[in-house]
């Protein structure tokens, strides 16, 4: 048995520009939700149809346009099956006709994947969950948003080779603001933390949630820094760090002495995008570690822990495995 998910067909009709992600994300949320642990590439030919409502000069037309956009969403998950290898907790039969769930609890990077998954198509941001049972409740959706925090402060440490600090709020520890920057700042040693008078007041985490570096043993300035946004939202392209840490950051809380060394700007999403649309999103947000990446990162990020690297909250992806794996067994069909 298959959940009841909503397939949005009066978006792929021909003719129409089609998110090809959507029909891929729909065979993975089936086949994870299913007893059976498995989908069929029939399924969206068989919603399609059910939904037929555009005109066709024929019914091959028909048929045709219903096969290929089936076949487009097998070809996109190949893909991204080819770029996280292993941490894609997916499957594909050799015909393309049957897509299995194949995801590991203990695995990290399958944990990683799973927690975007189900981010990328919350009510808001995609249809294909709305109205049905397997859609996460509010505190869930919290507790999944959290999870991400974490999963993204691993892969920017993993992304930079070296210690990673979650320093969006609510910060993991429970610190305020200007504590957890001098905290960082005692290992980064260049500028010395002071908020300017005319600094906000209550800043929370003044659009920062990751900050990460990789040490030069020299312990001088001009080594490589890295500061994410984590967005997991509909409006995350609106967010953009790029400019804020340009200077904007520096001045605002460096008043004694800023910092020389520059900040990489990074924006950290669950979404699988469009090949076509990523060098815009790199263009306007800096780089951009999204679905296809995440899970390899976080997957690299056990071996920085296991030698001794500080990745903060790492210690708590062992509970986001846990609780992700539960969800999906409780959703299930019995």
């Amino acid at each position: 048995m298959k959940p009841v998910l909503y397939f949005p067909s009066d978006e792929f009709a021909a003719g129409k520009s089609i998110d090809i992600d959507i029909a891929a994300d729909y065979l993975e949320l089936s086949a994870l939700f299913s007893r059976e642990s498995q989908s069929f590439s029939e399924d969206i030919v068989n919603a399609l149809e059910l939904a037929a409502d555009a005109e066709y000069d024929d019914v091959e037309d028909e048929v045709k346009n219903r096969e290929e956009v089936a076949a487009g969403a097998v070809a996109r998950m190949a893909s991204r099956k080819r770029a996280l290898a292993t941490s894609y907790p997916f499957d594909i039969d050799d015909n393309g006709d049957v897509i299995f769930y194949t995801g590991e609890k203990t695995d990290l990077g399958h944990t990683a994947y799973l927690v975007s998954l189900i981010l990328s198509n919350l009510k808001g941001v995609s249809p294909l969950l709305v109205g049905s049972d397997v859609h996460p409740t509010e505190e869930e959706v919290s507790r999944l948003r959290r999870y991400f925090q974490y999963l993204a402060t691993a892969a920017i440490a993993a992304e930079v080779g070296g210690p990673a600090w979650s320093f969006g709020f609510p910060r993991p520890d429970g610190t305020g603001f200007l504590p957890k920057l001098c905290e960082i700042w005692v290992s980064l040693r260049d500028g010395y933390v002071g908020a300017d008078p005319s600094a906000p007041a209550d800043p929370k985490d003044d659009k920062i949630d990751i900050f990460a570096w990789r040490e030069q043993k020299d312990g001088l300035p001009g080594f490589l820094l890295l500061a994410a946004q984590v967005a997991t939202g509909r409006d995350w392209k609106e967010k953009s760090l790029k400019s804020h840490v340009g200077g904007v950051f520096q001045q605002r809380w460096f008043s004694r002495r800023a910092p020389v060394t520059a900040m990489v700007a990074y924006h950290v999403i669950p979404f699988a995008r469009p090949d076509e649309k990523f060098r815009d999103d790199v263009l306007m947000l800096g780089n951009v570690l999204h679905r296809l990446r995440v899970p390899f990162r976080v997957r690299e990020a056990t071996s920085l822990v296991s030698n001794g690297v500080e990745v903060e909250a790492f210690e708590l992806l062992d509970h986001a495995s846990e609780w992700i794996h539960s969800y999906v067994t409780r959703t299930r069909p019995t």
